[in-house]
């Protein structure tokens, strides 16, 4: 039986491999400069070409031609027209040929430019672990050969990045304040000894998010069950009236931080909660 043996991954496979194994780290350039140039672009040509029209169609009418006379009436004379001999009869329809080409793609590169705005920003805390691997010699090693490609990661365009599916969307304040906050505390002291954790082949520890997602959910629960349990039972012991208002105060208080942090709330739901 014969052997082969496997070759590290390198480059933009080490890269590829990383990303997909943490799509919360899925970052791509918009190029919204780009983007915008060409429509710009897209938007001169159009108006050009209508321009263009507005003058034939004016040339049309102008003429003592009697089947030009038709064209602002009929759809069908003004197809018919390319069935004719002289040259300049069919040239309105085929401008409008021409135009309806750009429209459409320019109809589409706005579509597109829209859904490209609707992307959030990466959070700054994954973009600095990939920022990070990306220079690490066990990671990406800064592997890339042209200058242009280096900077695609780099400060300089870091508000020109979009993250197709973070992690961040959907969670509560207290999940992101984990992700951001606690896992690198504690990786930093005691997750980098777990070597059940390191992937050998792309030089990373791996935290499952959806397993802290479900502690902070049960979290929520046991605050909201606590909370107002806890409330009934101070109070009953609270004799006096002075101090029953300020533990009141203070329930309300604890109980709107609880919103703002375990619970996806508007402001306006937090205030009208608080207040109920």
């Amino acid at each position: 039986m014969s052997t082969a043996q496997i070759r590290p991954v390198e480059g933009y496979d080490k890269l590829a491999t990383f990303i997909s194994n943490d799509p919360g780290l899925s970052f791509f350039r918009r190029f919204t400069k780009l983007n915008i140039k060409s429509l710009l672009y897209y938007q001169a040509e159009i108006a050009n070409l209508e321009d263009d029209l507005d003058f034939i169609i004016q040339d049309d009418k102008d003429s003592k031609d009697e089947k030009k006379s038709n064209y602002p009436f009929s759809v069908l004379h003004l197809k018919d027209s390319v069935k004719r001999e002289k040259e300049e009869c069919p040239a309105q329809w085929l401008k409008v040929q021409e135009l309806r080409g750009l429209l459409e793609k320019y109809t589409n590169a706005l579509t597109k430019q829209r859904e490209l705005m609707s992307f959030s920003p990466p959070d700054k805390c994954d973009l600095a672990v990939l920022q990070d691997w990306l220079g690490r010699p066990e990671g990406g090693n800064s592997f890339f050969e042209s200058a242009a490609e280096f900077n695609v990661y780099d400060q300089i365009n870091e508000n020109d990045l979009i993250a197709l599916c973070s992690r961040h969307e959907d969670v509560d304040n207290m999940t992101r304040w984990i992700f951001n906050r606690v896992i690198p505390w504690f990786h930093g002291r005691w997750g980098q000894n777990n070597q059940g954790r390191h992937d050998i082949e792309t030089g990373v520890w791996r935290y499952d998010d959806r397993k802290i997602k479900t502690f902070t959910y049960v979290v929520s629960m046991v605050f909201a069950a606590i909370l107002p349990a806890s409330s009934m039972i101070v109070l009953y012991f609270i004799k006096s009236t002075a101090v029953r208002m300020i533990t009141i105060m203070v329930y309300n208080i604890g109980f709107a931080l609880a919103l703002g942090l375990l619970v996806r709330a508007r402001r306006v739901e937090i205030f009208a909660a608080a207040t109920a």
